[in-house]
Parts: structure tokens; sequence; C-alpha cells
């Protein structure tokens, strides 16, 4: 499958390189990005307390936007991208920051490489796993269109848990429908469930539906919320003399 014939939703996560290489955001590009846009907005609250308010309380502020201020900046600098190289056979992780401190490192070469597709509902999402990623696709033709396109590419392994949930079932590409959609193979007890999925072949491949990646669990979501609440209360303490 050449790249040209991906959908435009699928060209938006995947890019390729000067190289002909492969590359994709990872789950820690997009924290970052959300932190960015997070730290942000205590910045500008600052920024404008800083404005309104006089004496200690200004200096205050003016530290905590230039704290939370720089913060944003890092990281919206931040990139870490995975690249699936052909020339090495191996999926690297590339980090820079604003094009500075670069590093790449080796995330699992391909012939150990497998993709994981699966359904959260009986008409979708669709997740798609490897290594420590997880990306959700909203139309089954996406999904299955990113996969052919890496699986062909650079010959990785693809497996399913959709036809016979919780097994994993290698997913066989008819060399007819590498252009298309793969087909996920089926036994004999499964086609009922076959027929009732038969809609998902005629997806349109020009879907605009956004595709979600996973970027945090509930752990992170906590540590998130913290900083929040402690600079409330350090404000609160501020603003009636305690500090």
């Amino acid at each position: 499958m050449e790249y040209n014939n991906l959908s435009k939703l699928v060209k938006k996560v995947l890019k390729t390189d000067q190289s002909g290489n492969t590359t994709m955001p990872s789950r820690r590009e997009m924290t970052s990005k959300i932190f960015a846009f997070i730290m942000l907005i205590p910045g500008i609250a600052s920024i404008v307390m800083t404005v309104t308010s006089e004496g200690g309380e200004s200096i205050f502020f003016a530290i905590s936007a230039s704290f939370f201020l720089s913060i944003s900046i890092l990281l919206f600098g931040r990139k870490s991208r995975l690249e699936f190289n052909g020339t090495e056979k191996q999926l690297n992780l590339k980090t820079a920051l604003w094009g500075c401190f670069q590093k790449s490192k080796i995330v699992v070469p391909f012939d150990t490489l497998s993709f994981e597709l699966s359904s959260i509902g009986a008409q979708g999402p669709y997740q798609i796993k490897f290594v420590d990623q997880l990306y959700e696709f909203k139309q089954y033709t996406d999904a299955k269109m990113f996969i052919s396109f890496l699986y062909t590419k650079y010959n990785t392994t693809a497996v399913e848990t959709i036809s016979d949930w919780p097994n994993k079932t290698p997913i066989r590409f008819a060399q007819s429908e590498l252009y298309n959609s793969p087909q996920v193979t089926h036994d004999s007890h499964d086609s009922q469930k076959a027929n009732s999925n038969s809609h998902l072949e005629d997806e349109d491949f020009n879907s605009e539906d956004l595709v979600f990646i996973e970027i945090w669990d509930r752990k992170s979501l906590i540590k998130l919320s913290l900083p929040f609440f402690v600079f409330t209360a350090i404000a609160g303490l501020v603003k009636y003399g305690v500090l």
C-alpha cells in the first residue's frame, strides 16, 4: 500500500520524513502538548492578577506567571516521535527539545513488533495497540488501513480480537486487499458475527472522524489536578495575609 492511498485521517497520524521512514506522535508527545495548554491557564490568570494586584501579591503572581509560562513553553517544544526505520528494520523513539538535545533509542525490532486490533463495542470504536502505545479510531476502515500500511511496508505482524474475543487471531492480508481494507480471518462458528458486522466493509475511507491517543491513566489525572489545588491554596493564603 502506498502512502498516497491512505485516508486523510490516517495521514494526519502517519507522516513520512526525507529518508522515507514513517513517523508518528507518541503518547508522551501528546501528553506534553496537553499539559502545555493546561499550564497556559494558570499562567495567563497569574498575568491578569499581577496587573490588578499590588505589593506582595503582585510579586507572587508575577513569579507564578513566569513559572507556569516557562513550563508551557518547554512542553510545547518537546518532541517525542516514533520512527519506523526501514533501513535498520526497527522502531525508534526520537526525542528533542525545540530542535536541541536530540536523542534516539531503539524501542523494538520489526521482527518482534506486533499490532493488535480490538473493538470496544459491537460497532467500534477500534483500538490499535503496539509496544506501550494505544491509538483509537472511530471507523473500522481507518484502523485497518493504518495496520495494513505498516504491515506491508515494514513486514510486521498483526492480530485481532474482534472475530474470536478474547483470543488473538492473525490478520490475513490477501494480495488483492492490500490497497483496500485487509480481511480478518473468521472461523465457521463466527459466521453469524461476521454477518452482523458486514457493514464495516462499506465504510468510507475518507471519513474525517477523529483519532484518539490514550495519553494518561487515573494516576496521571490525579497528579495533574494537584498543582491547581496547591497554588489556589497558596494564593488564598497570600490574599488574606497569612503568608
